[in-house]
């Protein structure tokens, strides 16, 4: 069982600016790597990115919430002190924006006490009771709707996972920590009193109570709120827990699978500086391959950016014990602020979409694609680019990185950017596949 980060493997949460880590590089390899443009998105029948022998035998997870097969978009929408969560159903077509469905946070059951944000993340798909139904975990409360036939529904039954203490900010991101067969659940409580990384193993029962708990002492400084990823780094069919996106402490990871309580290792390994890490397959033998993210542009605009070019850091299955380093884009232009991985032209390796911010909370962005390939993995030259933007009272808006899936189910994954309350579904091109505003009943350009 397999729970990847970022599209298949796709983004399990985003958090729409953050602050920016930083710490002595532990292994750092530079090379540059370059494959030449494709002419358009394309299946290719027996490439060689498709692995061969793999032991990732299970399908990507997705978010699939009615067990039709085809992913839906989901989003959940913080500010104002209320949660609200936005599913715009998947079909052959891509998302149907004329059956988007808008769970309140009276119909989530979300109690009005819990942090909230304003910035948007996305909820935790995943079954957690074995029902063979996709449950919904929403908010900072991790309050359950169960699935069923038709997904989660308003009016059906709901729960809340039971999280020790208090103090959490995002809902647990799902893995099969300890190797088990069974569905995890982990969440960081930053608790100033008593911060850890909590795990909640699985099966639940539908009062939302695990199996067991247990809690790893924070690994991180006092006040910190870092992010969670999960993602298998060294194929062994257990779920690794990366940390990371704290703006005093380094990147870590943390290996699944140990003789622990918690199924995880009691000490985790440092990655290379960075805000934020994906998993994916991006040379095609099998085995998930580790990206890390470093834009140099500060969270909050405050510092100003030094005079250099992001860079992307990545760390080959086959190769456990090396970094390539990747540099992008112009200096100050924030290669590196944002990171999605998959296939987006079903060759069988994973591409990897990287984010370019200037200014964070000025919203800015732009994307590149590098190009996945059995050969040497990722290429260093964009090998496809784009940018969306719509008019505002403040300037423009532009869509920001938000999930990574094929909605659409023809084998390749496409984008979906978000920004000025509009969804772009996209291969990575000036193309659209859909274009459509987040409130149902309107337009859409397609």
């Amino acid at each position: 069982m397999h729970f990847p980060t970022a599209g298949g493997p796709f983004v399990r949460h985003l958090r729409m600016w953050h602050a920016v880590p930083a710490f002595l590089v532990v292994v750092a390899v530079v090379a540059f790597l370059v494959l030449l443009p494709s002419d358009g998105a394309r299946p290719v029948p027996g490439s060689p990115c498709r692995a061969v022998d793999s032991a990732r035998e299970d399908p990507p997870a997705t978010s699939d919430l009615d067990g039709d097969g085809s992913a839906d978009l989901v989003h959940e929408i913080s500010g104002s002190s209320k949660v609200d969560v936005v599913v715009v159903p998947g079909s052959e077509q891509g998302p149907d924006h004329d059956r988007t469905t808008v769970l309140t946070q009276d119909d989530l059951g979300v109690p009005d006490d819990i942090q909230v944000s304003d910035e948007g993340w996305q909820p935790t798909v995943a079954d957690l009771d074995e029902d063979g139904h996709a449950d919904l975990v929403v908010s900072s409360a991790a309050q359950i709707v169960w699935g069923g036939a038709k997904g989660p529904q308003a009016d059906g039954p709901h729960g809340r996972v039971r999280l020790p203490g208090d103090g959490y900010q995002t809902a647990p991101i799902a893995g099969d920590f300890d190797g088990d067969g069974h569905t995890d659940l982990a969440a960081y409580r930053d608790s100033s009193e008593d911060q850890a990384v909590v795990v909640l193993h699985g099966p639940f029962k539908r009062s939302g109570a695990p199996a067991r708990t247990a809690e790893i002492p924070s690994p991180v400084s006092e006040g910190a709120a870092p992010m969670l990823a999960a993602g298998d780094a060294n194929d062994d069919r257990a779920t690794d827990l990366a940390i990371y996106d704290s703006p005093y402490d380094p990147p870590l990871l943390f290996t699944g699978g140990a003789r622990t309580r918690s199924g995880l290792s009691e000490e985790p390994e440092r990655l290379p500086e960075g805000e934020n890490i994906v998993f994916g397959d991006f040379d095609g033998d099998g085995r998930h391959d580790v990206a890390v993210g470093r834009s140099f542009v500060d969270s909050y605009d405050e510092v100003d950016t030094p005079d250099r070019r992001g860079q992307v850091s990545v760390r080959y299955g086959k190769e456990p014990g090396k970094w390539v380093t990747i540099e992008g884009g112009d200096p100050k232009e924030g290669f590196g602020s944002r990171l999605a991985a998959g296939d987006f032209n079903g060759d069988g390796c994973d591409d990897l979409a990287v984010q370019l911010t200037k200014k964070k909370e000025a919203g800015d962005a732009r994307f590149e694609v590098l190009r996945g390939g059995s050969e040497h993995g990722l290429g260093s030259k964009p090998w496809r680019a784009t940018k969306r933007s719509v008019p505002g009272d403040d300037g423009p808006a532009d869509g920001a990185l938000m999930a990574v899936d094929d909605w659409d189910r023809d084998g390749r994954a496409e984008l979906a950017l978000f920004g000025g309350s509009r969804w772009w579904i996209t291969d990575g091109t000036d193309r659209d596949e859909a274009s459509f505003p987040l409130a149902p009943g309107k337009d859409q350009a397609s």
